[in-house]
């Protein structure tokens, strides 16, 4: 069986946002040495970026980013 399986989550934003903290804090004491850098990692910062993209533009306009 392929471990190149691609599965859709669906959270609110502030879910997204709480998910992404955790995430970027996991991974936040790696090198950004693509040498050294364990691939989870690689994988991690990817879905970091992904989660930034989604948030940014699904935010209102008027949204101020206060407690996000």
């Amino acid at each position: 069986m392929s471990c190149d399986i691609t599965i859709d989550l669906r959270v609110n934003i502030h879910t997204a946002a709480a998910v992404r903290h955790l995430l970027y804090t996991e991974q936040k004491m790696y090198t950004h040495d693509p040498q050294c850098t364990p691939d989870r990692i690689v994988k991690i910062r990817e879905f970091i970026a992904y989660i930034d993209e989604q948030i940014e533009s699904n935010l209102p306009e008027d949204h101020d980013h206060e407690g996000l």
